[in-house]
């Protein structure tokens, strides 16, 4: 595929830097039953470049069609009790920040529903959620919530609305200039209402090196400053941004603007913390360096990733010559499933075969506590490594 030579975002030309790593596994967060279909799965090139204007960072080889964001998709969290905090903190705040208490909520890419599920029983609210992957009966709570399988436009949008919530879908439209006008689009017919995203920070991403946050399935990577200033180029105005989940996911609270701006504002350009050739400097370095790590910590024996999420599935293909033995995650739609890209199984947190092994290694420090408790439990006395 021909690399793109204009940014996604803001449309300019002069991009900086660049990262290859080729043929990666088009899609993580997807549930294969048998090695040969987790093996057979579709590969693509991950190209990144960065907009020396705005700053995104975006796979400039990316093909959304070969995305299969189906019922088959499935990337909840609500099994790990970490992460189940943190949602109810996002609530909690986009109830203070909205007053929505016994309004409506309306959230583009709900996925599996959780996250509307959950607002709408802390805050008393009816809610719709629109998403192709997801899958359930229409209605649940009492029809208080209501899933659509399918895309939002602004005509789908019916009534006035308190919040439109878009979470951890930014990061995989390929087209994001023009999304988040359509989003503006949706808040416009749904009254304006206060507008949420949360996404990864890239800046995060770079300065804890995490190698294994880079994958098919996130055709773009938003510092701080490059959100914001696309969000104000779609027609918001950005009321709050703040840093959350550890600094590794970025929350920004938008409302449309009153009147058009006179002229598009100048990119932020690329920021010291969020730079692509900073984090793509010796990048094989690094592999060789964690591969190492894990060599010396198993002392020959079998070792394992705690995390079936899109960190353990890159990182289980990032070192695909260091194979692990399994990959355990506490979601249970995903135990007993094959890890996409190898013959790698996942198991579940409390696995017979856990005390046999040497080593188990945390992609997420987030969840190193939860962990360790669970390896207690299940009786694992081997090497921990947090990366």
């Amino acid at each position: 595929m021909k690399p793109r030579t204009d940014c996604p975002g803001c449309g300019v030309r002069r991009l900086a830097g660049e990262l290859v790593l080729r043929r990666q596994p088009v899609v993580l967060n997807y549930r294969f039953r048998s090695a040969a279909e987790a093996q057979s799965v579709a590969r693509g090139d991950v190209t990144l470049r960065q907009c020396r204007s705005c700053g995104l960072v975006f796979n400039a080889t990316f093909d959304g069609t070969r995305m299969p964001y189906d019922e088959r998709y499935e990337n909840r969290q609500g099994s790990s009790p970490t992460f189940r905090a943190h949602v109810d903190e996002m609530v909690a705040r986009l109830g203070r920040v909205a007053g929505v208490r016994g309004g409506r909520l309306l959230e583009v890419g709900c996925g599996k529903g959780e996250f509307l599920r959950r607002a709408a029983e802390l805050l008393g609210a009816e809610a719709d959620g629109h998403d192709t992957s997801y899958e359930g009966p229409g209605e649940v709570d009492g029809g208080r919530v209501r899933f659509h399988a399918g895309y939002l436009t602004a005509s789908g949008v019916k009534g006035r609305h308190d919040a439109v919530i878009c979470r951890h879908v930014v990061e995989h439209v390929p087209c994001i200039g023009g999304f988040l006008g359509g989003l503006a689009g949706i808040a416009r017919a749904a009254g304006d209402p206060l507008v949420v995203l949360e996404t990864p920070r890239f800046e995060w991403i770079v300065e804890n090196e995490c190698l294994w946050d880079v994958f098919y399935e996130h055709c773009n990577y938003f510092t701080g400053p490059t959100l914001a200033h696309l969000a104000r180029r779609a027609g918001f105005r950005v009321a709050r941004h703040a840093a959350v989940f550890g600094g590794q996911y970025q929350w920004l609270e938008l409302r449309l603007m009153r009147r058009a701006a006179a002229r598009v504002p100048a990119g932020p350009g690329i920021p010291a913390g969020g730079s692509l050739a900073r984090f793509g400097k010796g990048f094989e370095r690094r592999k060789a360096r964690l591969a190492a790590s894990i060599r010396d910590g198993r002392r020959g024996r079998p070792w394992a990733v705690w995390g079936a999420g899109a960190k353990g599935v890159a990182l289980v293909n990032l070192l695909s010559r260091l194979k692990p033995a399994c990959v355990v995650d506490v979601n249970p739609a995903k135990q007993g499933g094959m890890i996409p890209g190898t013959a790698v199984p996942v198991c579940a947190q409390g696995d017979a075969g856990l005390p046999g092994l040497g080593l188990v290694v945390i992609t997420n420090p987030n969840y190193a506590r939860e962990v360790r408790a669970d390896l207690d439990a299940a009786g694992f006395r081997g090497n921990i490594l947090c990366l």
